[in-house]
């Protein structure tokens, strides 16, 4: 496995609290790898500090085997596109003009907008769905519209790899399986290694080609959905408990939690079944 980005005994935190703490990480280049795990579990911290967004106390993120915090900063941004959460919208910038602000790695004094920074734009703007909106301001925009404008902004940067803290954010079911899928074309159609915090358990085993699992600030367990998504795990991470059983769609794991007294609903009987409660 090539490794594109690795952490080396890497110590992160907030005032005097340590989040993550001498984290070693592998993430292969040319896949979708998904970042799960319980809140506050130090996903987010991972990535922004991958993605040079927080400087660590102590060891280093590598890109390519070189340490990032050595790198130019515009090599950076060639190499790393980045969607933080909730990113802040300028105040009556249209969605063009803010798809357009991805090509600002390109930019020099003697090099200004040029066609292939429009061309990359449109492109953009055409796979995340948001052509149509191109001279909306994003302030106007649902938040669902906004993630989508975010993400175009995003991919204009064209960059090697993504890295993307809760990309579906906002959308509803239909517009997140979109969104997974043009990240997951990406990576197959274009060579993109696409990094991604999630929520979702079952997409995120749906759509990983390599799953990091984290609790308490550490990886619990990494490697191919099908082989380290079990009960168990879900049980150690997230204190549920399930079932594992294979997805009839995708084959890919899928995480049934189990009935609980409060919601196991009883099944009827020949007495009682169609009886209005209280008129038995």
């Amino acid at each position: 496995m090539t490794a594109l980005l690795s952490t080396r005994d890497l110590v992160v935190g907030y005032e005097g609290r340590t989040v993550l703490d001498g984290l070693d990480l592998d993430l292969p280049a040319d896949t979708f790898t998904v970042i799960v795990g319980p809140n506050a579990c130090g996903k987010s911290t991972l990535l922004r500090t991958m993605a040079r967004l927080l400087t660590p106390r102590r060891g280093a993120v590598l890109l390519d085997g070189a340490a990032i915090r050595d790198l130019p900063t515009r090599d950076v941004a060639r190499r790393l596109g980045v969607l933080p959460q909730s990113p802040l919208v300028p105040e009556g910038i249209t969605v063009a003009d803010l798809v357009g602000r991805g090509r600002q790695p390109y930019q020099r004094w003697w090099r200004q907008w040029s066609a292939e920074d429009g061309r990359a734009v449109e492109e953009a703007m055409r796979l995340a769905d948001v052509a149509g909106l191109a001279d909306r301001a994003v302030d106007t925009l649902s938040g669902g519209q906004r993630q989508r404008v975010w993400i175009a902004m995003t991919l204009a940067q064209d960059t090697d790899a993504l890295l993307l803290d809760e990309p579906t954010t906002y959308l509803d079911l239909a517009h997140q399986v979109e969104v997974l899928d043009l990240l997951h074309r990406l990576r197959a159609e274009r060579g993109r290694t696409v990094v991604a915090v999630l929520h979702d358990l079952n997409q995120a085993a749906r759509y990983a080609g390599h799953l990091i699992a984290m609790r308490d600030g550490a990886v619990v367990a990494a490697g191919e959905p099908r082989e380290i998504l079990t009960a168990d795990l879900v049980r150690d991470v997230f204190g549920l408990d399930c079932v594992v059983v294979p997805c009839p769609v995708s084959g890919a794991p899928l995480v049934v939690p189990a009935l609980t007294q409060t919601s196991a609903v009883p099944a009827a009987t020949p007495a009682t079944a169609g009886v209005p409660v209280g008129d038995a």
